[in-house]
């Protein structure tokens, strides 16, 4: 691969995980907290871009056109929607949806863009190398679906809805957003996600309390997966 490797996360927390784990680090001047750096053997750039969807877009487009990365990771921590995930579990992003998108009076389906996109596909070799890196790991993880939204989901009836409508194993609030704008620039983009919290009432304690300690669970899969990489 030419070109450094994109590694993208909202959260300081999730951001500083990485860092941690990152060799002759530096800051990069940008509109984002931004880092340059090696990890894995792989030089990358490391942005923290905040929450939201907007924020994610955002940082993509930037990026993608600052850097001309190879390939990029979007990773981070997200609710649980399936009940095979629980605290510290890993969800390797097949596609995602963006859960609040709604054009049904339009005539759409729940989710679907103007364009006729309704779930985005992440890109499938990544998604195998961060697969192989957690089977090698022991990390208990599942290949599927992340659903994106800008709310943060802590009620159990908007969390089941968000399941039986979309078929979506997580909830998040970045994921569909990226690779959307990765799509568009032609960047191959995975999507990570360990889990902190279960989507409901105890969602916003839960979530504070296991932030850091998922995050630097990802941050060692990150780590492998880039010293794995092909190319």
């Amino acid at each position: 691969m030419e070109g450094p490797i994109l590694l993208l996360a909202a959260e300081g927390e999730e951001a500083e995980a990485v860092l941690g784990r990152m060799e002759r680090t530096a800051k990069v001047e940008a509109p984002w907290p931004a880092f340059t750096g090696e990890l894995g053997g792989r030089e990358v750039r490391l942005l923290e871009s905040g929450i939201g969807k907007a924020a994610a877009g955002a940082v993509v487009g930037w990026a993608g056109a600052t850097f001309a990365p190879s390939a990029a990771i979007w990773l981070g921590v997200a609710g649980s929607l399936n009940p095979e995930l629980s605290t510290g579990d890993v969800l390797i992003a097949d596609d995602a949806v963006q859960w609040d998108m709604d054009l049904t009076p339009l005539g759409r389906q729940p989710g679907e863009l103007d364009s006729g996109e309704r779930f985005i596909p992440a890109d499938p070799s990544l998604a195998a190398t961060l697969h192989a890196s957690a089977q090698r790991l022991g990390y208990h993880h599942v290949r599927g679906r992340v659903a994106s939204g800008d709310r943060f989901v802590a009620d159990p009836e908007t969390a089941r809805w968000i399941r039986e409508t979309f078929a979506a194993d997580a909830v998040e609030m970045e994921g569909a957003a990226a690779l959307w704008a990765a799509r568009r620039l032609g960047l191959p983009m995975a999507l990570v996600r360990a889990v902190t919290d279960a989507a409901d009432t105890s969602a916003p304690g839960a979530f504070e309390a296991f932030l850091v300690e998922v995050s630097q669970k990802l941050a060692v899969l990150i780590e492998d997966t880039l010293a794995h990489l092909g190319g």
